[in-house]
């Protein structure tokens, strides 16, 4: 884990404001959400609590197995994820359906989608780079990997964590649709321009942190 400085802990922060900005867009556009987002909306929906609570209750359940297995993974980072996450989309969704009724409109939806896209590839680069943490639920396919001694690689072992998460999701009333797809398989190369970029350029004065995130 990197030391923590200023301009590190601001990337945490802006990637983390940017992911949450992401998540909210994609609840308001009703095109389907990430595979974690999913599994998360459609439980919380069931059981009645906000997004934001929910992943404050599920996600010191998932950090106990990361620090079990995998305790390096976690940093300030970490806890910025699996606090900030839910509740900067609450409030948004929350802000937004104060003001407007419908979002009936395709196109508008299909713009509101794309601009997800955009700023979770932007926020997951700005977060993971400065290496001080990974959220657990990303932690978790590594944690997979470690038990397994390897006999499930790591690419295997996140399809499967986020077709659970998709199928557990759709089963409990969340939306699946083109976005999670899209989250699912092909968000990785944006996210890696953004590294490149982007994140890495802002420590270029600093050697560059060796990151393992998931990459999809």
């Amino acid at each position: 884990m990197k030391a923590m400085t200023w301009k590190r802990f601001n990337m945490v922060l802006i990637g983390n404001l940017f992911i949450g900005i992401a998540v909210a867009l994609l609840r308001i556009s009703a095109l389907g959400t990430d595979p974690f987002s999913t599994l998360n909306l459609g439980i919380s929906g069931f059981l009645g609590i906000s997004f934001g609570v929910y992943q404050l209750i599920f996600n010191p359940f998932l950090l106990g197995i990361v620090f079990i297995y995998y305790r390096s993974l976690i940093g300030i980072g970490t806890i910025v994820n699996m606090v900030g996450i839910g509740f900067i989309s609450d409030f948004i969704v929350f802000g937004y359906n104060f003001f407007f009724d419908d979002m009936s409109i395709l196109a508008i939806r299909m713009v509101m989608m794309a601009a997800a896209v955009i700023f979770a590839s932007l926020g997951v680069a700005l977060y993971i780079t400065p290496n001080l943490g990974i959220s657990p639920y990303d932690a978790l396919a590594f944690v997979v990997e470690k038990v397994s001694k390897n006999k499930i690689p790591f690419p295997i072992a996140r399809i499967t964590t986020d077709i659970l998460c998709v199928a557990i999701g759709f089963s409990f009333g969340a939306i699946v649709g083109v976005a999670t797809v899209i989250f699912a398989f092909f968000t990785g190369p944006l996210i890696q321009f953004f590294r490149k970029h982007v994140a890495e350029p802002m420590l270029s004065h600093e050697k560059a942190p060796a990151v393992a995130v998931s990459l999809k």
